[in-house]
């Protein structure tokens, strides 16, 4: 749903260091020994992928076919990112490679009558597979960079525009990783295919155009943009991947930072008296009004499946509004959702009766008429020629000043200006702050330091400069 590759399992997107590169996509081993099996690659960046799974699984021994479903392991698929779905019968994919995995033939064209409920759908999602006459996958979960924050704050509510939100938290708040108390934004730059994802939005904000193209030059004013959202942020915060995927949403939860970016399932990560009272809006990146983009994660049949009819019939229940509840909403040993969004309007409704909260991602989805992330088919050889170059323009003469981590532990206020103007040396002089409490400080010590130096040396949290996904 974005796209630095998460792993799934308590820390869904971490940063998986996965090369995007053409030449490095690896080609998955044939499962053999199965003469009546189903390869299946689920979609592993949830906050539950065990759930999914058991869904799935449950729905297809209802079918009585005898068929096994052979699931992958993530390690395996991870989506499209760096694998190719040679030999997977069904499987679930970033729409970001839609017309890539289309014109590669791994995708089986479909007609109207071919997916169940091709009503239930909302428009971006189902709109967003087809191509000429046919759709090329069945929509299953959405995503997009949603801007929370709470319900009683006046200003981000009435924000509408880049310029309104950017204002209203301003810029150069704090210099950690964390954001003080009510101050600040928190956001995820971390991977350099998420940081060009970052840059495509903002061409379109500026553009309009859709279907997207992928611009063919970087412009000075979006790097502007987007380092003017970085600076609503820190460079530590921003550009820091953490083990844990949701690690902004929990702090925000515990009262740290203004507002967060982050994609709804960040609400896994929240406590319910969070929940009460925060609010929630597609994250604008125009002054200019604009429908927002979503992600999509989508369920497709390989043309080369040995068993075409029984793969349709899977994908259809893999993607049906009944398995895709039990695939995301509370179990018996999960009390609360996975708060992923759904592609059918059905499933709000349903999950909505009991959790609230999926009321207000619906009608957030109707309100703003989202457009589905699809790009033109040569997307990974866009992101290898610019992705490195947008995030050393975004992140170069950051002016905000980082946090580093101290030489040695500071006592107390009297030891702390021999230390950090010993820290700080190399990196701009020290700006007179420092700390020792955590969350600020995850090594010890750090000061404040009026510069941000982007050197593989730095002793500050390690920048991430492999993709990661997030969806």
């Amino acid at each position: 749903m974005k796209f630095e590759l998460k792993s799934s399992f308590g820390s869904r997107k971490k940063i998986l260091a996965y090369s995007l590169l053409v030449s490095s996509v690896t080609f998955l081993t044939p499962v053999t020994g199965y003469s009546e099996t189903l390869n299946v690659g689920l979609y592993p960046y949830v906050p539950r992928l065990d759930q999914f799974q058991a869904a799935v699984q449950s729905a297809w021994d209802q079918q009585g076919t005898g068929i096994t479903l052979n699931f992958v392991s993530s390690s395996v698929w991870d989506g499209g990112y760096s694998t190719l779905p040679t030999d997977l019968d069904v499987f679930v994919f970033d729409a970001m490679y839609l017309n890539e995995f289309k014109d590669a033939g791994y995708l089986t064209a479909l007609e109207a009558s071919d997916i169940d409920d091709v009503s239930d759908f909302f428009p971006y999602a189902i709109d967003g597979v087809k191509i000429g006459s046919s759709y090329y996958a069945i929509p299953l979960l959405g995503c997009g960079n949603i801007l929370f924050y709470n319900e009683n704050d006046t200003e981000l509510a009435n924000a509408t525009t880049f310029s309104d939100v950017t204002s209203a938290l301003n810029q150069c708040k704090y210099t950690g990783q964390v954001a003080p108390e009510d101050l600040g934004m928190m956001l995820d730059m971390s991977g350099g295919t998420t940081t060009a994802t970052y840059y495509i939005e903002f061409d379109y904000g500026e553009t309009g155009t859709y279907p997207i193209q992928l611009p063919t030059t970087i412009e000075d004013d979006l790097i502007d943009e987007q380092r003017t959202l970085l600076e609503t942020a820190s460079f530590r915060n921003g550009r820091t991947s953490f083990d844990f995927a949701y690690q902004r949403g929990q702090w925000f939860s515990e009262g740290y930072g203004r507002a967060v970016i982050a994609y709804t399932e960040a609400m896994s990560a929240m406590s319910d008296a969070t929940l009460e009272t925060i609010a929630f809006k597609p994250m604008p990146f125009s002054d200019t009004e604009r429908s927002p983009i979503f992600y999509s994660d989508v369920i497709a049949v390989n043309p080369s499946t040995s068993d075409p009819e029984n793969a349709l019939k899977l994908a259809n229940i893999m993607g049906n509004a009944a398995t895709v509840v039990d695939s995301l909403g509370a179990t018996q040993g999960n009390d609360r959702p996975q708060y992923l969004m759904a592609t059918r309007p059905s499933v709000f409704d349903t999950i909505g009766a009991s959790f609230p909260i999926y009321n207000d991602m619906k009608a957030m989805v109707d309100n703003n008429d989202p457009k589905l992330f699809a790009l033109p088919s040569d997307a990974r050889a866009w992101f290898d020629e610019y992705k490195g170059t947008i995030a050393d323009d975004v992140t170069s003469d950051f002016p905000c000043g980082c946090d580093y981590t101290a030489t040695q532990t500071i006592p107390d206020n009297a030891g702390a200006p021999s230390i950090c103007e010993a820290t700080c040396s190399a990196h701009g002089g020290w700006n007179g702050n420092w700390t020792n409490a955590q969350p600020y400080a995850p090594d010890g010590s750090v000061c404040g330091c009026n510069a941000c130096n982007v050197s593989a040396s730095l002793t500050a949290p390690v920048l991430q400069s492999a993709d990661d996904k997030e969806q």
